[in-house]
């Protein structure tokens, strides 16, 4: 499906949320075409260098508060103390509390934060988190997080295969969420990673994941470097495959510029090195004596104790 047709669908259907346009990362959603609600949040800030995905759960407008929680609370946290972990505690605390809540609004998340060179991915149910790798043919593309779902319990313990878990009736059932029970714990996986160069990472919900094999994906991802328009093409994508679910998604570049300490480090090192090369040329002359009278003094004590 081309960009254009994702953009006349998203008007009917009420999409058309992007985030920023920098080249950096990009950002879009549908609601795809069974649901009527797009349940899916997403929001990024590349200054801060935070990026998140949310799948509400719950049905009507439950879903939709589920997710725009867990959002809320990852740009609360990204405005002031940057613990992430927190943050997906808070909005599972303030839904687990919500008297709204009928006991099953819940959202799942994947969160990616950056420090310096690195990136951490934190996540909760079966949002994803790909990272992808140029090279021969379509790149490499690698599944960073691993779901918290009923399937992937099975493929784990040997009872069923990859092949057999994407046509699994029960594959859209998750073991863990924000929210959506009354355990007051939540347990949260992180996944840390240095960046390379020309990498990107995708986080989406499985609307996307559910619906377009990796290898497609992969290909997208190759073949058009523009964030915008590989973001859209992805939700085309799932769109083409039937768009049975909300479909969110947003793609990330690795960053271009030396991390902010590297600089620093840099910078130091390059004015102690630019200092003692001034220092060797004003006293060049000085050193060289020096140099030579040691050489002198040396051969010297030598032949005395030679003699």
């Amino acid at each position: 499906m081309s960009e254009a047709k994702v953009r006349e669908v998203s008007r009917h259907k009420g999409t058309a949320q992007r985030a920023s346009a920098s080249p950096r990362s990009a950002g879009a959603t549908h609601p795809g075409y069974k649901r009527e609600q797009n349940e899916d949040a997403f929001w990024a800030d590349e200054e801060l260098g935070i990026w998140v995905v949310a799948d509400g759960l719950g049905g009507h407008q439950a879903g939709e508060i589920a997710s725009q929680t867990v959002v809320e609370e990852i740009q609360r946290s990204a405005a002031t103390d940057r613990h992430y972990e927190r943050a997906l505690q808070r909005a599972h605390a303030l839904l687990l509390g919500d008297e709204q809540s009928t006991g099953n609004m819940g959202s799942t998340a994947v969160v990616v934060a950056e420090d310096n060179s690195y990136f951490h991915v934190y996540w909760v149910g079966d949002s994803r988190a790909y990272l992808w790798t140029p090279g021969a043919g379509h790149g490499q593309l690698k599944q960073l997080t691993s779901d918290h779902s009923y399937v992937q319990m099975l493929v784990d313990s040997g009872a069923i295969n990859s092949t057999e878990a994407a046509n699994h009736p029960n594959r859209h059932v998750i073991t863990r969420c924000i929210g959506g029970s009354t355990n007051p714990k939540l347990e949260i996986d992180r996944v840390s990673s240095p960046w390379s160069p020309g990498q990107r990472l995708l986080l989406c919900s499985d609307g996307l994941s559910s619906e377009v094999e990796p290898d497609q994906i992969a290909q997208i991802l190759a073949e058009n470097r523009d964030n915008r328009r590989a973001a859209e093409l992805l939700v085309g994508a799932a769109l083409d495959a039937g768009g049975k679910d909300n479909i969110t998604v947003q793609v990330i570049d690795a960053p271009t510029a030396v991390p902010t300490a590297h600089k620093k480090w840099t910078s130091r090192t390059g004015s102690a090195l630019r200092a003692s090369a001034q220092i060797l040329k004003q006293h060049g002359k000085l050193l060289l004596l020096l140099g030579t009278l040691g050489l002198v003094a040396v051969v010297a004590a030598r032949l005395i104790g030679a003699s």
